[in-house]
């Protein structure tokens, strides 16, 4: 079931959610450092597409059907060679509620009409000289279609580095190893008019997070426009109780456009227990409120193995219950031997 409070969908509120979206912008590039210094530096160069006010990332506003050249100044601070390669990704949102664009989903939401990294040309292996600066060009060409709302995604800067790859073979294999990236945002549209974002709960069913049981639901973004500043608030109990088992909330997310994201319920350690269960989740974004509550079944064989997977319970055989089950075993055998033994004591002083 769904609910929507919204009382004025007005454009002033969507160019809000497209300010904080700017904002949020501001942290690229954003750079993953491994153990060694940073050897390279990356600029964009915006051309003449990009929406005004934005000086961080890519904000274009395209024609269906064009091409657009973004370029990117690669400095190499080190007086040694170094290659570099730039990849494409197409946005997403992970389990923590916050969005990706320099990683792929692993299955991409079946919302998503068209993905940013099929749009965008691989720039293969760049070589950069000691202390080179190079300007390259990555092509992006729009859908011939146009679409509302937006693309979103980025351009994932690494260095690789050849490695001898050691095996019990040969010492001849060679790996690519990444180093280093930036991660460079781009957003495109064919204009800015505004979308209004709407969820759908797509599923619930029991799931384990780095190896610990959880409930999941999923969450999806159908509509080609963020989601900002969300909220969710769930819990979950037995069909036909009032008692509420297990609870989870989480403030600050965001979501990408046309994407989903399994929302954790954590059993805080506790056991899977087969049966049937009531997810009740509320969504919240701005004046925007969604309303869940679903169904699911647990089934024993799914509880079992999740729960042999968990690392946090001890599944291993309980030697203290064993030895006290075979002690009064024994006891019983005990007692069960001297009533016969007194039954025909009796027996015999009768005769």
């Amino acid at each position: 079931m769904k609910q929507t409070t919204l009382a004025h969908r007005t454009k002033r509120a969507s160019w809000w959610g497209l300010t904080l979206l700017f904002l949020l912008f501001g942290i690229f590039p954003s750079v993953a450092q491994a153990e060694e210094a940073l050897s390279f530096y990356v600029t964009p160069e915006f051309p003449e597409s990009q929406v005004e006010g934005s000086n961080s990332y890519f904000d274009l506003n395209l024609a269906a059907g064009a091409t657009e050249t973004l370029a990117l100044k690669l400095q190499n601070v080190s007086s040694d060679p170094i290659q570099v390669q730039v990849t494409p990704h197409t946005a997403y949102t992970n389990v923590h509620g916050v969005v990706e664009y320099g990683k792929d989903a692993q299955e991409p939401d079946s919302s998503l009409t068209y993905s940013l990294d099929e749009l965008i040309d691989s720039s293969g292996v760049i070589e950069l000289a000691g202390n080179e600066t190079q300007t390259i060009s990555v092509p992006l060409h729009m859908p011939e279609e146009s679409f509302e709302g937006f693309l979103a995604g980025g351009l994932r800067i690494s260095e690789v580095k050849e490695e001898q790859e050691e095996t019990a073979i040969n010492e001849e294999g060679v790996a690519i190893k990444n180093e280093f990236a930036y991660v460079i945002g781009i957003v495109v549209s064919n204009s800015r008019d505004s979308v209004q974002p709407d969820l759908d709960l797509l599923a619930v069913f029991a799931d384990q997070l780095n190896y610990r049981n959880v409930i999941s639901a999923t969450i999806q973004n159908f509509t080609p426009t963020f989601v900002n500043r969300m909220a969710v608030e769930a819990t979950v109990q037995r069909a036909g109780e009032n008692e509420v088992l297990y609870e989870a909330s989480e403030e600050m997310m965001q979501m990408a456009p046309n994407s989903n994201f399994d929302f954790p319920i954590s059993l805080e350690g506790d056991r899977f227990q087969s049966g049937d269960y009531v997810l009740k989740l509320r969504a919240i974004s701005g004046e925007d409120e969604w309303v869940w509550e679903r169904p699911f079944t647990i089934k024993a064989d799914e509880a079992r193995a999740l729960n042999q997977a968990d690392v946090t319970i001890d599944s291993s055989m309980n030697w203290w219950m064993i030895g006290a089950i075979i002690l009064l075993v024994l006891l019983l055998g005990v007692i069960l031997y001297l009533l016969i033994q007194k039954k025909k004591a009796n027996r015999s002083e009768q005769e």
